[in-house]
């Protein structure tokens, strides 16, 4: 029994080397996720393995990989709509279990793909603290997923996310420029790392650095009514109105298809505070688009180094606030409450 657990353990192992490879290498993100989850089939033996990722502008989902699936409902699935409760997973960044989909039918249905299942893992895939999408597995067995199953998902979760990362650092590098070509905010990637490099500087020199986070309310009304062209137009002219009203040293990037992230070195909570009450007073004051709308939004603000330490523990502090302001029937502003590390 040892050395039948030593031999699946090298089997993993020498796989996962052969994918690290590739990863350091110049291979495309395609071969190295159509490798993970051919693993993750073979390896866990479930009904469908599935790398399910976040459109980059919108919140649609798409099906970059998987096993178990057609070709046809991977193409009919493409710009799917993200149900309520997959974006309160995406956010909440926990693995989700599902070992009997008849006790949990709600749930089950909300993450079913092309077939039915009994059991399911899901696990969300993160870059620098941002959900780009989720890594599916399920199958026709109750209580499939071993916790030798689960812990080989998160190990390839965690590969995924940073291929995911390489690929977007790359496209950047193609392009030559740190900031997105439609909107003209940094690149968020490239916002994480001189988010780290300016909470580096604020600690060296005893300084003050907040972060707010910005979510458009009730975004996917706006995508139903309007489409995505002017949604698209809509976080360009917000992202403009936003820089238009913040220094020039202050960043600004889009953290998903309806939330924008900004940092304000120098500032204090309370700083930070009164100009977040400003710059959403402008919002409500701004009509977008040639559809001229009128939009509301939520706001979440965390400072360092109340709230954090690390861009890490930042990010995560000023979307816990925000969360907080979106279910609020008469706040949109909140501050964040706990220290993360």
């Amino acid at each position: 029994m040892a050395k039948k657990v030593f031999d699946s353990l090298t089997n993993c192992m020498v796989e996962t080397i052969r994918i690290l490879d590739d990863l350091s290498g110049k291979q495309q993100m395609e071969r190295i996720l159509h490798n993970i989850t051919q693993i993750l089939y073979e390896k866990t033996s479930c009904q469908t393995s599935a790398v399910i990722r976040l459109q980059p502008g919108n919140e649609r989902l798409e099906i970059v990989n998987s096993h178990g699936l057609s070709w046809q409902f991977c193409k009919n699935y493409r710009r799917k709509d993200v149900n309520s409760k997959v974006r309160e997973f995406l956010w909440q960044e926990n693995p989700l279990l599902i070992s009997d989909a008849d006790r949990n039918d709600p749930v089950a249905a909300a993450y079913q793909l092309e077939h039915p299942f009994r059991s399911c893992y899901c696990l969300p895939l993160m870059t620098n603290k941002q959900p780009v999408g989720y890594l599916h597995l399920d199958s026709q067995n109750t209580n499939h997923f071993s916790p030798d199953d689960q812990l080989l998902a998160q190990l390839y979760a965690k590969i995924i996310s940073v291929t995911i990362l390489k690929t977007n650092l790359l496209a950047a590098l193609e392009h030559r420029s740190d900031r997105d070509r439609e909107t003209g905010a940094i690149i968020y990637d490239i916002f994480y790392n001189r988010l780290d490099e300016s909470l580096a500087k604020a600690n060296r020199q005893g300084e003050k650095l907040s972060l707010i986070l910005i979510d458009v309310v009730k975004f996917d009304q706006l995508l139903t009514s309007f489409g995505d062209q002017t949604c698209r137009e809509l976080m360009k002219e917000l992202i403009a109105v936003l820089r238009n009203s913040l220094r020039t040293y202050d960043a600004i990037s889009q953290f998903g298809a309806d939330e924008v992230i900004i940092t304000l070195p120098g500032h204090s909570l309370e700083e930070a505070d009164g100009c977040t009450r400003k710059l959403y007073d402008i919002i409500k004051k701004n009509r977008f688009t040639e559809k001229k709308l009128n939009i509301d939004v939520s706001i979440g603000i965390a400072g360092f180094p109340e709230h954090a330490v690390t861009a890490g523990g930042l990010v995560t502090a000023s979307k816990n606030a925000l969360v907080e302001s979106k279910r609020s029937s008469d706040k949109r502003i909140t501050l964040a409450g706990n220290f993360y590390q």
